[in-house]
């Protein structure tokens, strides 16, 4: 009901004649009834196919092309990105029962004096709820903020400053979703323990040992950087993921150390697109999913992971 309101309050507001759909694989499953619905106001719909990474990942251009006059983007918070086609983010909320996972595993906590507790925005609302049960266990509860994300303990998979913020009075991380991806993000930031309460199997697990598998990955990838004589820099044209980053500069710095170096760009960067071209190792400059899928047949380092 919430999602339908704030729908149909951004309709209202911009008075669209066609409106590009965009929403993430988990609620592509929905956008042919939410096209109906719109088309059902006189307005046309076109649903955008292509994978959605998040709110850095807004398709204006294909919106001018086809002559929309507004994106409607399902799923994300704004995350300050430029569009040059007028967006309306309806976050999608769901609703979800974290105290049932928190009370039944409650003795996995039990050490923990100080837990911060992080999310992503479909389940923001949440954080007072999970708040409320811990504290009432006797928990102190941190909720961090980051600058360029719209809510308090709202983190992404490439963001995680939100926990980073309240580090040096945390004992522990939970984060209240499903997934691996934004809590991998956490882990990959911080120092403490690490607790997913999935929503989906109804547990909560700590990752944190897979921090160690994580910094020996990095000590690998580093070394097949250094032995690399031709590199592939992996560039995505979606504005949010290029965002103060300069690939040319890095491609420079990575030719000054005696190797060859390619920039490879693309909007949605896969492994097919870079099929009859050799690369020893690809550095990745666009989303860290890339990295984390592992779906290129050559190992994949992060830009910011490269140690000097």
């Amino acid at each position: 009901m919430e999602f339908e309101t704030e729908l149909n309050a951004a309709l209202e507001k911009h008075n669209p004649k066609r409106v590009l759909l965009q929403a993430p694989e988990g609620l592509k499953t929905k956008m042919q009834e939410i096209a109906k619905g719109i088309e059902a106001r006189k307005i046309e719909a076109i649903i955008w196919a292509e994978p959605c990474f998040g709110a850095c990942d807004i398709p204006d251009s294909a919106a001018k092309t086809f002559g929309c006059d507004l994106i409607i983007h399902i799923g994300h918070a704004p995350m300050g990105v430029k569009s040059e086609v007028p967006v309306a983010y309806i976050e999608y909320r769901m609703s979800a029962d974290f105290g049932k996972i928190l009370l039944e595993n409650s003795a996995a906590l039990s050490k923990y004096k100080s837990i911060g507790v992080v999310t992503t925005v479909q389940h923001i609302d949440e954080i007072e709820n999970a708040k409320k049960f811990l504290e009432k266990n006797g928990k102190k509860v941190l909720v961090g903020k980051s600058k360029s994300l719209k809510y308090p303990g709202q983190v992404l998979g490439c963001n995680a400053e939100a926990a980073e913020s309240t580090e040096k009075n945390a004992d522990a991380f939970i984060f209240l979703g499903s997934g691996r991806f934004h809590a991998l993000g956490v882990l990959k930031k911080t120092e403490k323990p690490v607790f997913i309460a999935d929503i989906e199997s109804g547990a909560l697990t700590e990752i944190s040992s897979e921090r160690n598998l994580i910094e020996k990955k990095k000590i690998i990838l580093n070394a097949k950087f250094k032995d690399a004589k031709k590199v592939g820099i992996l560039v995505s044209s979606k504005k949010g993921q290029l965002a103060g980053k300069n690939p040319f500069e890095i491609k420079k710095k990575i030719e000054r150390l005696g190797k060859s170096a390619d920039l490879i760009a693309a909007d949605y960067l896969s492994p097919e697109k870079i099929l009859g071209m050799t690369f020893d190792i690809l550095v990745n400059m666009a989303c860290p999913r890339i990295e984390d899928d592992l779906v290129f047949k050559e190992p994949v380092i992060n830009a910011d992971e490269i140690e000097e």
